[in-house]
């Protein structure tokens, strides 16, 4: 068998002197460096690294003795670079760590009872190729009732077929399909990615220790991402070599991270406390956590619609159903999960308003139902009469966020309101509108649902009619 080469290669890195130890995958050449910390794993470098000095290079050498050539050959070789192609401290292509799969379509898996027996009905768009695939498959079966294909509503057949459809189809889930599994909610989470050979899927523990803590499932969705876009960066490093990175290596992902300018201050956030709490609650990892950047939150206003702007919005908005979430929306100051997980039941009419359960931070809250919004939704539900949500999708089940916000986006631009805004907007409107109106700021907190007044006084900057009231000096000069 032909012995691996380590070329070693001084550099040196914000201010520090590094030797590089260079070579091709081998597993006896990582397993020997996971046992010795002093050689670690340089994010910014990409590659493994020591202190330079001679006693280092002399220890490598009798270290990797009868495993690997040492060669020093290059030890103060600079590299080789034309004028065209110098890059400098070249950045990760975040973009590149996780590419989508190409899919065919999308099904909806559907629990029914069916004279006695369990069944999960496969409900898709007619797709020939995806049909094929059904047809000629041993457990999924054709039922005439119900016009669909089928499965048994067993947890080993409900894994099976994710594991064996998910890379052709996106696979979603009727909200009365209830999978605890989480082998097959990890299959679910990461379903949407390319897996190529240097794939690394998101540790178990990671996911039981955030489903022992009872965390909600949006949590679980981004910390989960957040880790296995961490993972998924360092192509080189196997899961027990990251599982020793240190302080400063987690750092460096992080400064990528904002170097790249394609981050929020928020998503860097989420990423410092996903990636934190694997080293720190999984691994039980010591760190000096205090070390961890965490960058500074820009301190925006909230973006908002005017009276008029809001009024063309909904004005543009024909369908019933489209109407009636927008206002409501806009009558509760909601947000979209919020809107999205309404049960007829929650729309008190006779208090004139809205009961929202288990939001953010999983507290219910009452909130401020409209005349105008319960007229339109009389309408509606006389119209739609829907189930067991208040606003449900094709096949029953929540509508989707991703469904509303194409709706919105629609309506505004139909309205031909040129200021952008995401759904979340129609929030901040509702809260400035009534800081105009004058009502008392800590009932606006209540009604949005902060737990801290200091999150609502940040409309009180938009609001300001003492400022409004201060003339420009330039007003005063004789132009």
């Amino acid at each position: 068998m032909e012995t691996s080469t380590i070329y070693l290669n001084r550099t040196k890195y914000n201010n520090q002197d590094l030797i590089r130890l260079l070579f091709k995958a081998n597993n006896k050449v990582s397993d020997i460096i996971n046992k010795n910390d002093w050689i670690q794993f340089h994010p910014g470098l990409k590659s493994y690294c020591t202190k330079c000095s001679r006693q280092n290079i002399n220890i490598i050498k009798d270290l990797f003795k009868g495993i690997a050539n040492v060669n020093t050959y290059y030890l103060n070789a600079k590299p080789k670079v034309n004028a065209d192609e110098i890059v400098i401290n070249k950045a990760i292509s975040f973009n590149q760590i996780l590419p989508y799969a190409k899919k065919e379509g999308s099904v909806l898996l559907i629990p029914v009872k069916d004279e006695g027996d369990k069944k999960i009905l496969i409900k898709h768009k007619y797709n020939r190729k995806i049909y094929k695939l059904f047809k000629n498959s041993e457990y999924i079966h054709w039922g005439k009732k119900h016009r669909a294909f089928f499965i048994l509503a067993k947890k080993s057949t409900v894994y099976k077929f994710i594991s064996d459809f998910s890379e052709i189809v996106k696979i979603n889930l009727h909200h009365k399909l209830v999978l605890n599994d989480l082998n097959i909610k990890k299959l679910l989470l990461e379903q949407h990615y390319e897996k190529n050979t240097d794939y690394k899927t998101c540790p178990d523990l990671f996911l039981q220790s955030m489903n022992a803590e009872n965390k909600s499932a949006s949590t679980i969705k981004v910390y989960h991402f957040m880790l296995l876009r961490f993972i998924n960066t360092y192509k080189s490093c196997n899961i027990e070599q990251i599982n020793k990175f240190t302080e400063s290596q987690i750092n460096e992902y992080h400064t990528e991270m904002q170097q790249s300018k394609s981050f929020s201050p928020g998503t860097l956030n989420q990423s410092v406390n996903a990636i934190k709490y694997y080293y720190n609650f999984v691994l039980k990892k010591e760190m000096s956590y205090k070390q961890i950047i965490r960058p500074n939150k820009n301190k925006k206003l909230p973006n908002y619609y005017s009276k008029e702007e809001i009024t063309k919005i909904i004005n543009a908005t024909i369908n019933i159903k489209h109407k009636a979430m927008i206002m409501l929306m806009f009558s509760g100051g909601l947000r979209i999960s919020e809107l999205l997980e309404l049960k007829p039941e929650d729309i008190l009419s006779d208090v004139m308003q809205i009961h929202v359960k288990e939001a953010k931070g999983r507290k219910d809250r009452y909130t401020i139902l409209s005349e105008k919004a319960l007229m339109i939704l009389r309408e509606y539900y006389k119209k739609e009469k829907p189930g067991e949500y208040l606003f449900e999708g094709q096949f029953g089940g929540k509508y989707s966020a991703s469904s509303f916000r194409n709706v919105l986006s629609k309506s505004i631009k139909k309205a031909g309101v040129i200021k952008k805004g995401a759904s979340h907007v129609l929030r901040h409107t509702f809260a400035t509108h009534l800081l105009e109106a004058g009502v008392d700021i800590r009932y606006i907190q209540e009604l949005l649902g902060h737990n801290s007044s200091k999150t609502t006084e940040i409309y009180t900057h938009v609001v300001n009619k003492e400022l409004q009231k201060i003339k420009s000096p330039l007003d005063n000069l004789n132009i």
